[in-house]
């Protein structure tokens, strides 16, 4: 099996990330699912690196590398005050500060493994976790959206929809160099929003939906995840105050 059919050609790849209507057509499902997975292994480079170097240093899995940070900060906060323990005195309203004493217990827990290898197997783990991570949201997310260009008389087959819209992971990139002071955040900012042009773009390719219609059918699910996002929170926040009065 030759490799060129798990990945689109450079050519296409160029005319997509720059929006030209040739770089849609021509690209197969499998040569974009390729690209998904290796622009996230790329993109989550520079953050495995990272992730590597800070729990080792900490000699401690990843994880809990990150809770005793947290812990750390929790701390902090606690200390100095300011709306962090607000947020903390309502979920634990007796005595806030026994929280960030249980994370730094956690992180603190003895390991299976020495420290420097319990660090590069967690690093390496959380690399893993970036194209997974992309397969499951362009695969999620798209259903989402060919659902909404159903509904607005879109007559195309998920093959050539997600073959097209699988382009849009390129710009993506950017986002591994979120590691990287002031530049990091940037960078992941122009790489998001350059990547849903990008979508937009090839679902109306895809759709042939006049651009209204495309770009709808696009932000619907987005506007979707954000109210629940936005219900959940107000939810739990309803529910920590109810709990907060009742004691």
């Amino acid at each position: 099996m030759k490799l060129s059919g798990w990945f689109p050609p450079p050519q296409k790849l160029s005319d997509a990330v720059q929006l030209r209507a040739s770089g849609f057509s021509g690209v197969t499902m499998r040569q974009s699912l390729g690209m998904v997975v290796l622009c996230g292994l790329i993109a989550g480079l520079v953050p495995f690196v990272v992730n590597w170097q800070l729990a080792a240093s900490a000699g401690s899995a990843l994880p809990l590398t990150r809770v005793g940070m947290q812990a750390s900060q929790l701390d902090r906060a606690l200390s100095e005050g300011g709306p962090l323990f607000a947020v903390k005195s309502l979920i634990a309203p007796s005595n806030p500060a026994l929280l960030g004493d249980l994370e730094l217990m956690l992180a603190g827990l003895d390991q299976p493994f020495p420290g420097w290898l319990a660090a590069f197997l967690s690093a390496l783990g959380a690399w893993i976790s970036w194209p997974l991570r992309w397969l499951t949201v362009w695969i999620v997310y798209g259903a989402m959206v060919m659902v909404c260009n159903k509904a607005f008389g879109a007559a195309v087959r998920l093959q050539p929809f997600f073959a097209a819209t699988g382009l849009a992971a390129a710009p993506l990139l950017l986002i591994g160099l979120a590691p990287v002071p002031c530049l990091g955040t940037a960078c992941s900012a122009v790489g998001a929003i350059w990547a849903a042009i990008v979508y937009a773009r090839a679902n109306e390719q895809a759709t042939a939906l006049t651009r209204s219609r495309s770009l709808a059918a696009v932000l619907l699910p987005l506007t979707l995840l954000l109210f629940i996002c936005l219900l959940v929170l107000g939810l739990s926040l309803l529910l920590a105050i109810q709990i907060t009065a009742s004691s």
